[in-house]
This record gives C-alpha cells, sequence and structure tokens, in this order.
C-alpha cells in the first residue's frame, strides 16, 4: 500500500469531520432539516471513512512486513524457517486477519444499526414538526459556508476518487465517495437555504425526506451486504470485498458508471465474471433501447386512469377543464401526459375537520376527559358571553360580561360540485375552516355561557351548520355540511398560578354537593314523617287496646266478686272450704308428684301411667350385688 494512499484515507476522515461538524452548526443556526440530516450522513462517512484507513494501515504493515520477510529468507540459506506454516504466525497478517473476520462484521452490523436509527429518528422528526421556519439572519450565512464547503469537498473528493481507481486501492473508495457525497449533501444544503431565502421554505422539508430516505436506503443495503457476504460463494486469491462499502454511495465517487459498478458487484456476489457473458454485453449494448421501450409503455399506460367509487375525477386537456370535466368512478381512456391530465377527488367520502383544538393522537385515546388536564396538542381559547356581572374597584364600574372557554367542536361535509369546489378557490379546504372557525367565534360570543355549556348545544350546532352552509354558498364553494357538533365544552385550564378549570370544577362541585343535601334532607324528611305517623297511630292503638283489656277484666272481677258474695253469705263454711280446695286443686294439678312407701307394708297404690315420668327419676340403673362364690 503506497504511504501516499494511506495520507489520502486519514486527509479524507478529517475532512469529513470537521465537515460535519460544520453542517451540524449550521443546521442549528438555520433550523434547516437538510443540513441537520446532511450532518448524519458526514457521520456515517466519518465512521466508514475511520475503520477503512484503519484497515489501510493494516494491510500497509502486513506488505511491509511480506518485504521483510522475503529480504530476510534471501539473505540466508535455510529456507525451511520461512515455510507457509511458519507465515501464519506473522503478527501483522494475523492482526489484519482477525480483523477483517471479527471487527469489519461488527462494525457493519453496528453500522446498520446507526444508519436505521438515525432513518428512524429523522422521520419522526420532520413528521412531528409541521413547520420548520429558518432563521432570516443565519440563512445567507448557510447559503455562503454550504456552497463554499460543497466546492472544497468536491475537488478533494475527485481527487481521492481518481486515486481510488489505482491498483490495490480498494480501501481508499469507500472514503473518497463519502467525500463525494458530503460534497452533494453541502450542495443540497446550499440550495435549501437559498430557496429558504427565497421564500420556498418548504423545499427545505423536502429536501430533508430526501435525504432521510437516502439514509434509509442506505440501512438496507448494508443490512443485505452483511447477510449476503455470509452466503456467497468465495473463490481461491480473489480480493475480498469492502464490506462495509455502500455501492449505492460509490456511484458518486466512481467515474465508471452505473454499468461498472453493477459488473463489479454481480462479479464479486456470485463469484465469477458476471460482466463477460454475452448478455450482460447484450443488455449493455442495448439498455437504450430497452429504457426507450418501457419509457413508451409507462408514457401509453398514462391513457388509462381507474376513479374510485368515493371519487370523482377532473379532466384537463393541457392546464384547461375541458367542455365536461366531472368524471365518474369507472374506467376512463385520455389522451396520453401532458395532453391530458385527470385529478381525482374524494367527493362522495366524508371529510372532517375540527375547530378550536389540534388534535393529539396520543391524547385521544383517553377515554376519560377532565377540566383540568390537556386532552389535544394545542385548545384555543374563545370569547363567549356570559350574565354574570361583578362590580368592582370604583362605584358604578362593571366587568365586561364575556369569559372564556375552550371548545371542540367537528364540522363533517362532502363535496357536491368538483368544479366549484376545485376551481374557484385555490386552497378550499382550508378556506372552509377558516369560514367554520370565524362562524363559531361570531356565534359563541353572542350565546350564554351556562346555556352553551349546558341543554343549549343542540340549538348552538343546528345555528351554526346553517350559517357555515349559508357562507360557504356565498363563496360558491360547492359542499354541503352535514354536520356540526359541540363537544368538550370548558373553561380552560389557565396557568399555574391561575387554574381556572379547577376553579369551576369546585363551583361545581360545591353546587352538587348543595344540591345532593337539599335530595337527601328531603329524602329524609319523606321518610321519616310516615314513620312517625305510623308510630303514633301504633302507640294509641295499643293503649286503647290495653285500656279495653283493663276494663274489661276490672268489670270481670267486679261482677265475680258480686257472685262470690252471693255464695259466702249463703254457706260461709261451704264457700271457704270448696275456695281453699279449689285453690289447693289450682295449685298442685300441675304439679307432678312422687309417693315414696315404707318397705315393710302391704299397701296398694294406684297409678295413672298415662304420662310418662321423667327418666332421671325412674329408669334408674341398680348395680346388682356380688354372687357368693
Amino acid at each position: 500500500m503506497e504511504k501516499n494512499l494511506s495520507k489520502s484515507g486519514a486527509t479524507n476522515w478529517i475532512v469529513l469531520l470537521v465537515a460535519g461538524l460544520t453542517l451540524h452548526w449550521l443546521s442549528r443556526q438555520s433550523q434547516s432539516a437538510t443540513a441537520e440530516v446532511g450532518a448524519a450522513l458526514f457521520l456515517v462517512g466519518f465512521l466508514v471513512s475511520l475503520v477503512s484507513w484503519f484497515q489501510m494501515r493494516l494491510e500497509a504493515r502486513e506488505e511491509v512486513e511480506r518485504l521483510e520477510i522475503e529480504a530476510l529468507g534471501r539473505s540466508r540459506n535455510d529456507s525451511a524457517l520461512f515455510t507457509e506454516s511458519a507465515a501464519e504466525t506473522f503478527p501483522a497478517r494475523r492482526a489484519r486477519e482477525q480483523f477483517e473476520k471479527w471487527l469489519v462484521p461488527a462494525f457493519t452490523l453496528g453500522l446498520f444499526v446507526v444508519q436505521a436509527l438515525g432513518a428512524v429518528y429523522f422521520y419522526r422528526d420532520l413528521t412531528g414538526s409541521l413547520d420548520r421556519a429558518g432563521s432570516e439572519s443565519a440563512t445567507p450565512l448557510t447559503l455562503a459556508i454550504s456552497a463554499a464547503l460543497g466546492f472544497f469537498l468536491f475537488l478533494f473528493g475527485r481527487y481521492g476518487a481518481r486515486l481510488a481507481q489505482l491498483e490495490n486501492s480498494r480501501l481508499l473508495r469507500p472514503s473518497a465517495s463519502a467525500v463525494m457525497l458530503g460534497a452533494l449533501l453541502a450542495a443540497l444544503a446550499a440550495v435549501a437555504a437559498g430557496l429558504d431565502w427565497a421564500g420556498f421554505a418548504m423545499w427545505d422539508r423536502y429536501l430533508g425526506w430526501f435525504l432521510t430516505g437516502l439514509l434509509g436506503l442506505v440501512a438496507v443495503e448494508t443490512l443485505f451486504s452483511l447477510v449476503f457476504e455470509i452466503y456467497r460463494p468465495r473463490s481461491k486469491g480473489q480480493a475480498q470485498r469492502v464490506l462495509y462499502e455502500s455501492r449505492i454511495l460509490g456511484l458518486l465517487g466512481q467515474s465508471g458508471g452505473l454499468f461498472n459498478t453493477a459488473a463489479q458487484a454481480l462479479d464479486y456476489q456470485f463469484g465469477f465474471k458476471v460482466s463477460d457473458t454475452w448478455f450482460y454485453h447484450y443488455l449493455e449494448q442495448s439498455v437504450a433501447a430497452f429504457a426507450l421501450f418501457w419509457l413508451s409503455i409507462l408514457w401509453l399506460a398514462s391513457c388509462l386512469v381507474v376513479i374510485e367509487p368515493q371519487e370523482q375525477g377532473l379532466l384537463e386537456r393541457f392546464g384547461q377543464p375541458t367542455a365536461n370535466p366531472v368524471l365518474e368512478p369507472g374506467l376512463h381512456v385520455k389522451a396520453p401526459w401532458p395532453i391530458d391530465a385527470i385529478h381525482t377527488l374524494k367527493a362522495r367520502e366524508l371529510q372532517s375537520f375540527v375547530v378550536g383544538v389540534v388534535p393529539d393522537e396520543n391524547l385521544d385515546r383517553e377515554r376519560v376527559l377532565v377540566w383540568t388536564r390537556a386532552h389535544y396538542k394545542e385548545e384555543t381559547p374563545m370569547l363567549v358571553a356570559s350574565r354574570e356581572q361583578e362590580t368592582g374597584g370604583a362605584a358604578g364600574e362593571q366587568a365586561v360580561p364575556v369569559n372564556l372557554i375552550t371548545a371542540s367542536i367537528p364540522v363533517q361535509f362532502v363535496v357536491r360540485d368538483v368544479k366549484a369546489w376545485t376551481y374557484n378557490h385555490s386552497e378550499p379546504a382550508r378556506l372552509l375552516e377558516r369560514i367554520a372557525t370565524r362562524e363559531v367565534v361570531r356565534h359563541l360570543a353572542s350565546v350564554d355561557m351556562d346555556k352553551v355549556m349546558s341543554f343549549g348545544r343542540l340549538e348552538a350546532a343546528a345555528e351554526l351548520k346553517a350559517a357555515i352552509q349559508k357562507q360557504a354558498d356565498a363563496l360558491n364553494l360547492g359542499t354541503e355540511i352535514v354536520f356540526v357538533g359541540l363537544q368538550d365544552i370548558h373553561p380552560p385550564m389557565g396557568t399555574k398560578d391561575n387554574q381556572v378549570a379547577s376553579a369551576y370544577e369546585q363551583v361545581i362541585g360545591a353546587i352538587a354537593l348543595k344540591e345532593a343535601t337539599i335530595l337527601e334532607a328531603e329524602g329524609y324528611r319523606a321518610e321519616a314523617l310516615p314513620k312517625a305517623a305510623a308510630n303514633a297511630t301504633q302507640k294509641l292503638n295499643d293503649a286503647q287496646s290495653k285500656a279495653a283489656k283493663l276494663t274489661a277484666e276490672a268489670a270481670g272481677r267486679s261482677a265475680q266478686f258480686a257472685h262470690q258474695m252471693v255464695a259466702f253469705q249463703a254457706a260461709p263454711k261451704v264457700f271457704m272450704q270448696r275456695t281453699y280446695l279449689d285453690t289447693l286443686a289450682k295449685s298442685l294439678g300441675p304439679t307432678r308428684k312422687l309417693v315414696l312407701g315404707p318397705t315393710n307394708t302391704a299397701d296398694v297404690f294406684q297409678f295413672n301411667l298415662e304420662d310418662k315420668l321423667r327418666q332421671d327419676l325412674t329408669d334408674l340403673y341398680v348395680e346388682e350385688p356380688a354372687k357368693k362364690k
């Protein structure tokens, strides 16, 4: 490996590092998406150039070691010391082989991860940032520095690309291609800065999308190169291709063109000279005819246009609408491009937009919406009338009877007249959204806040629908408003120090608590009064029943006493004896009696055994006496 190749490789990664940092600084100054993605591609080129330079140094050491061993072998007679087996122990060769076997695939895999993550990151960044406005003071500086950087990198890259075409300089090609890519990136950054300066700021976004797609494409190529390297056939003596070299970026650094790059890739992948076959030579000679043939087919294919069922088309000839431009769904034949052109529009499909808020896909998934937490990306406060007027300050001074609310108002519409929708206004959808916003602001300023937040929503929605439709018809938009809804109407959240929605929730909570307390008291009253009346009636009836019972018992005892006096006077001794015996019979009747007689008499007792005596007194266990032996 020649020394100037190694120096050129080292210079390449140094230049890429400095140029990448410069472009990154310019991206921060101008907020340019093109410069930001370009700086990431500079980083990828810097890593590739650094590894290729290190591998170049390893091969240079191996070449020096080989020359020293050959010179030492010629100076000695004993050539057995330098056999093939002894050559395997050479440290420079062993280091180079281990580097190519383990570190190069590992670096290629890491390079793929970096490229893929970078593509995903910039895709999300460009998708999330809808507006990228550059800094007016930094745009001329970005233009000047980017243009100078691109010119310098182009000159330096062309020198490296010419040098890389020499024999045994395959390791210089990746860094030379990276420098040429850097020249293109700097030129694109200059173009984006110039367009931004001229007022075409969206082109910076388009170029950022292009570079993000290029980064993703190179990541896919790196992954496929790593996989194909495992399964490709290998021929003895064939030089190994640089695994981390991009063939796509190699087109920028090699002057051989597309076919030379493709031929090298095919020869390396299949293990034989595909570029020497007759088919490849025929394809190379007839590529212009093939390209013209396929371009003709594609050009004729533009004569057929299919309009979907939910769409309508507009036929234009040389940029002007025809006599009957509206086309219904189905297959249509037209003159090829650029004579005729058909613009399709989803006229039969229900379209919608939201007034007052900017939706957020992540927050839209929440099922519970509370006033004290944001559930949209942006919420626009709107003025609304209020009947409440507070007096403060000087005597007679009153506050303006208005409040602020936030509302999500979806508007759904369909296009009825495609021609009027397309040709009467340049941006009809945006115009309709602005009309709806104006009518919403005008209507809310004329209605009461409490009414529109509660029972007046349906009436307000109907009035808004009619007002928006009237303005759309006045401007001949050719659209029909299908639905206008008022949802999620609430006071604004406020700031950290002045929490408006929280204060409203506290007031509403206090009102709800008051209503709940009143209803609870009314319910207790409705339950307690009938219960008290029922208890009073029950106690009165119980007292009356007891009084009647006591009166009857007293009257009975009085009558009984009168009859007993008559009987006593007739026969005092008999009455007293009979009363005594009746009392004794009543007292002893329900009582159980036991008769225990003596054992030395022959008395006869008669018992009524209809009622069984208790077992614990009659069923006694008597132990039998022991028998005498």
